[in-house]
């Protein structure tokens, strides 16, 4: 019931939070990465060429006249144009998509892609893969946690309402980020039930779940180490679980099978509309290996990620009281998030523009709510002092989170120069216009 609760209330603020979104009614949704994603759909279904992905910007400067936005739209030798950005987020808006043109033409609305119908459409898709993704992590919880919904909860509201996952399924719900997160939550599902069952529809699911996250997000690629972590750590260490995929060449060559057989769309549509079967669509950006920017990406004022979202930090230190039956969940991320880290601080933009702390990273947070439960659990038998302790900063960690992601959104927290002055200067302040006139940033 606790659980029910937790997930309805946060439902709640989501939606507020998303219907409040000054981009829901200036037809401001496209502006940005979020139209980099989708725009694929108006490009291929209502114009009939692949290639025109810069259809869209042309349709917004009829609406709005004037600078043009940034789209990441990437112009090719040939002539045509296209979104540096993979198709998966568009291929799970197009249900949305086609319900918003339908929508238009019974109105008698521009069906052009971009009319309001469509905007808020795409809003909504982000609202409902974040909320979709919340109630399967409780579902998730639950299977782990059978007899004790208070720590679900627990482990619900520090992932849903005291992460940045909370603005990347509202304010920002447009971007990759809420839609990746249910992937994540599905693929740690799959993990744990595989293993458990050796069932190959298991493996199936894991292979397609990984293969949508990949196509989505190429370096998704990377949580293939949850599997890895998780089989290393419950099959007796990493020859036991070579033994134990040996045994099943049939699952792994499936689940393998089903990852190409979705990633290979994004090279199927590169050939089609430029002749090649591989594009640089992020020419001039890229990784360093040699520079990362560990302590930057962590603990920076820009964009840190532990000083942003702490609670973060917090949950893994559920990884030093892990029940047995999640002796898998700690394997998977002692193995994935060094590597995750190091990848995503790599990046040499390693702020990620404009973002709400390292929003990269959101991927994770399906394990770390498992970790987080595991220390709610732990924390419940303790003596009141600690108990008590641990369930005070687990409310003042979603307390902050819940402030900032409203300073961000009121521009109070700069969407891409913070800077340790301005966040100490602007922490109690809930507007723009009261924030001093020297910290104000366009």
């Amino acid at each position: 019931m606790k659980s029910i609760i937790v997930f309805f209330f946060t439902a709640l603020l989501l939606i507020l939070a998303t219907f409040n979104d000054k981009r829901w009614k200036p037809l401001e949704v496209f502006d940005s990465d979020a139209g980099g994603y989708y725009v694929y759909l108006p490009s291929v279904l209502l114009y009939q060429d692949a290639g025109r992905a810069d259809s869209l910007l042309r349709i917004e400067q009829v609406y709005r006249p004037g600078p043009q936005p940034y789209m990441g739209l990437l112009k090719l030798p040939n002539g045509n144009t296209i979104s540096k950005y993979p198709l998966g987020v568009a291929l799970a808006e197009l249900p949305w998509f086609a319900g918003a043109h339908t929508w238009a033409r019974l109105r008698g609305l521009p069906a052009d892609g971009f009319s309001r119908p469509y905007q808020q459409a795409i809003m909504l898709a982000g609202l409902f893969h974040g909320l979709l993704g919340l109630w399967l992590l409780r579902r998730l919880l639950q299977r782990y946690f059978p007899q004790n919904d208070a720590v679900v909860a627990w482990a619900l509201a520090c992932i849903g309402l005291g992460t940045n996952w909370f603005m990347y399924a509202s304010y920002e719900s447009p971007m990759a980020h809420s839609l990746l997160f249910l992937w994540h939550v599905g693929l740690v599902w799959a993990t744990g039930a595989w293993y458990e069952t050796r069932n190959i529809r298991w493996a199936a699911v894991l292979g397609l779940l990984l293969g949508l996250a990949m196509l989505a997000r190429p370096t998704e690629a990377l949580y293939a180490l949850v599997p890895v972590g998780w089989g290393i750590a419950t099959k007796g260490g990493l020859l036991g679980w070579l033994k134990w995929l040996l045994a099943r060449p049939r699952q792994v060559l499936l689940a393998g099978a089903l990852v190409l057989a979705v990633v290979v769309w994004q090279p199927v549509f590169w050939h089609a509309v430029s002749g090649h079967w591989w594009l640089d669509t992020y020419q001039g950006e890229g990784f360093d290996f040699l520079h990362p920017h560990l302590l930057d990406g962590l603990f920076s004022f820009k964009k840190g990620w532990l000083l942003y979202t702490p609670l973060a930090g917090v949950a893994l230190l559920g990884l030093l009281v892990l029940p047995p039956r999640l002796r898998g969940v700690g394997g998977a991320v002692l193995l994935t998030l060094p590597v995750v880290l190091y990848v995503t601080f790599s990046w040499r933009e390693w702020w990620y523009g404009g973002s709400f702390g390292c929003r990269p990273l959101i991927s994770l947070y399906p394990l770390l709510a498992l970790c987080v439960a595991a220390l709610a659990a732990a924390a419940a038998s303790w003596q009141q002092p600690a108990r008590v302790a641990v369930r005070t900063v687990l409310v003042l960690g979603i307390v902050l989170n819940l402030w900032q992601t409203y300073q961000y959104a009121a521009g109070v927290i700069h969407w891409d120069s913070m800077t340790a002055d301005r966040y100490r200067r602007g922490f109690f302040i809930g507007s723009m216009k009261k924030l001093p006139a020297d910290l104000r940033m366009p």
